[in-house]
C-alpha cells in the first residue's frame, strides 16, 4: 500500500507538470495523507482533521521563468524574491517589472514597494509603507502607511503609524512617532521625533522637532523644537529654537527667537529676536523684538561673577557727538520711591486688592513718573519707559545713568565756581587783614613816637 502511494504522488507531481488538468484526492474522515522518505520519515503530509500541510523542508524553485519561487494565497502574491536580493512578503508587495539596477529592497505588508521601478536600498515594513516609490533610494519606512506616496524621494526615515504620510520627493528627513511629518510632501533635512510632530509641515526644511506636538503646524525654516507642543502653532516662522514643554508654543510667523523653559516665550506670536530665559519667561508683549528676558515675575536676584554687562560704544559706529543737554535739573524731577509689591497677576481676576501684597518693602521708580518727566522735558528718546505692552508699563532706569553722570558734572562745575568764588574772597580777606595787621603796626610804632615826645616834653617845662 505504502508503495502504491508514493507512485500515487510521483504520478500527481507529474501529471500537474505536463497535463493542465484537475486532480481530486479525496481523504477518509480523520485520515492523512504523507509522503515519507525511505527511512519511513515524514516529507510531506496533509491532515483531513485540520487541513494543515505539513512540510519537512520547502525549497521553492528559482530556475523556471522569471516567475518561478512565488507563493500565492487567494489568487494574490504573497511572497516572492523578484529581482536581486530583492524579498517581498505580504500581498502584492513588490512587482515584477523591476529594473536589473533595483536590488538590495525589503517589502513586508500589504503593497509595500507596488511602485518600484529603479530604486534600490529601500526597506518598507507595514500595511502599503512606501507603496509609491519608483526610483527612491535608501528609503526606511516602517508602519502602515509610512512614507505611503514617495516616489523619487531618497534618504527619508519613517518610523510609525502615517509618518512622512504625504512625502512625495522630499529627501533627508527623519520622523519617528505617528503621524510625525504626516503632511510633508517636498520638504527635506527635517527631523521629527514624537507623536504629530511637525505634522503639518509641508515644504519647510531644516527643521528638528522632538516631542508630541512639536512644530506640529509648521511650514517654516530652519526651526528647532524640543518638548511638548514646543513651537506648536509655529506656521512659516523661521530660525527659532524652543526648548521645554510649550515653549514658544503660541508663535505663529515670529523669527529668531531663542526661549530656554517651562512655557518660555509662551505668549509670542509674531515677535522677533526674543532671547527667553527660565520657567515662564515672557517678553513685554506678543509682538515685542529685540528683547532680553531672564526669569519669571518670581525672580528676585540676578547673579553673575561680574556686575557689569558690557555693549557696543565704539566711536565709529556713532554720529552728532554732543554734549548731554540733560543734568541735575531734570534728575532733581525722578523721584525714587519705597514700596511694596502688590502684582494684579497674583489675583484671578486681575485686580490687585492689597491680600496678597509683599511684606518686604523694596525701593525702585514707578514707571509712569518716569514716563511725564521724560514726556515734560521732551526726552522721550531716553527710553526710560518700555511701553510696549500698555496694560504693563516696565521702566529702564539705568538709562538714566548717564543723566546721572552730567548731574554730578554739573555739581562739581557749580562747586568749583562757588569755590573758586571763595577762594577769592578768602585771598582779599588776607590781603586785607595783612593791611589791618601792617597799619595796626604803624599805628604802634606812632603811639610809642608820641609818648617818647610827650615825655620830653614833660621834662624840659619841668611839669
Amino acid at each position: 500500500m505504502k508503495s502504491f502511494l508514493n507512485f500515487l504522488a510521483f504520478v500527481l507531481v507529474l501529471t500537474i507538470q505536463i497535463l493542465p488538468q484537475n486532480i481530486d484526492a479525496k481523504l477518509g474522515s480523520g485520515g492523512t495523507f504523507s509522503v515519507l522518505s525511505s527511512s519511513n520519515s515524514s516529507i510531506l503530509s496533509i491532515s483531513e482533521t485540520n487541513n494543515n500541510l505539513n512540510l519537512t523542508n520547502l525549497n521553492i524553485a528559482s530556475t523556471i521563468g522569471s516567475n518561478a519561487g512565488i507563493i500565492y494565497k487567494n489568487g494574490l502574491r504573497i511572497f516572492h524574491t523578484f529581482g536581486n536580493n530583492n524579498l517581498f512578503l505580504g500581498y502584492n508587495a513588490g512587482n515584477f517589472t523591476l529594473s536589473n539596477s533595483s536590488n538590495g529592497n525589503v517589502g513586508v505588508g500589504t503593497g509595500t514597494l507596488a511602485g518600484l521601478t529603479t530604486g534600490f536600498e529601500n526597506t518598507a515594513v507595514g500595511n502599503v509603507a512606501l507603496n509609491s516609490v519608483t526610483s527612491g533610494k535608501y528609503n526606511s519606512a516602517f508602519g502602515s502607511f509610512a512614507l505611503q506616496p514617495n516616489t523619487t524621494g531618497d534618504y527619508n526615515s519613517a518610523f510609525g503609524y502615517a509618518s512622512l504620510r504625504s512625502n512625495t520627493v522630499g529627501n533627508d528627513n527623519a520622523a519617528f512617532g505617528m503621524a510625525a511629518l504626516y503632511s510633508n510632501t517636498t520638504g527635506h533635512d527635517n527631523a521629527a521625533f514624537g507623536n504629530y510632530s511637525l505634522n503639518l509641515n509641508t515644504t519647510g526644511f531644516f527643521n528638528s522637532a522632538f516631542g508630541m506636538n512639536a512644530l506640529r503646524k509648521n511650514n517654516g525654516d530652519e526651526n528647532s523644537a524640543f518638548g511638548q507642543a514646543a513651537l506648536f502653532e509655529n506656521t512659516t516662522g523661521y530660525d527659532n529654537s524652543a526648548f521645554g514643554v510649550t515653549a514658544l508654543s503660541h508663535n505663529t510667523t515670529g523669527f529668531q527667537n531663542t526661549a530656554v523653559g517651562v512655557n518660555a516665550g509662551s505668549i509670542v506670536t509674531t515677535g522677533s529676536n526674543l532671547v527667553l530665559l527660565g520657567v515662564n519667561s515672557n517678553p513685554s508683549s506678543p509682538t515685542a523684538t529685540n528683547e532680553v528676558t531672564l526669569g519669571n515675575n518670581s525672580t528676585q536676584t540676578l547673579r553673575c561673577n561680574t556686575t557689569t554687562i558690557t555693549s557696543l560704544s565704539d566711536a565709529r559706529d556713532k554720529k552728532n557727538i554732543k554734549d548731554l543737554s540733560l543734568g541735575l535739573n531734570f534728575l532733581m524731577k525722578i523721584h525714587p520711591r519705597e514700596f511694596n509689591w502688590d502684582r494684579r497677576e497674583w489675583y484671578d481676576n486681575g485686580v490687585a486688592d492689597g491680600t496678597k501684597m509683599q511684606e518686604t518693602q523694596t525701593a525702585g521708580f514707578i514707571a509712569q513718573e518716569l514716563d511725564q518727566v521724560q514726556t515734560e522735558a521732551a526726552a522721550e528718546w531716553l527710553n526710560l519707559v518700555l511701553k510696549e505692552n500698555p496694560d504693563r508699563i516696565e521702566a529702564t532706569p539705568h538709562n538714566l545713568f548717564p543723566v546721572v553722570v552730567k548731574a554730578i558734572q554739573d555739581l562739581k562745575t557749580e562747586k568749583d565756581t562757588e569755590i573758586a568764588s571763595l577762594k577769592s574772597q578768602n585771598e582779599q580777606l588776607r590781603k586785607e587783614i595783612s593791611e589791618l595787621k601792617e597799619l595796626q603796626m604803624r599805628l604802634a610804632k606812632l603811639e610809642q613816637m608820641m609818648n617818647s615826645v610827650e615825655v620830653k616834653f614833660s621834662s624840659n617845662t619841668g611839669e
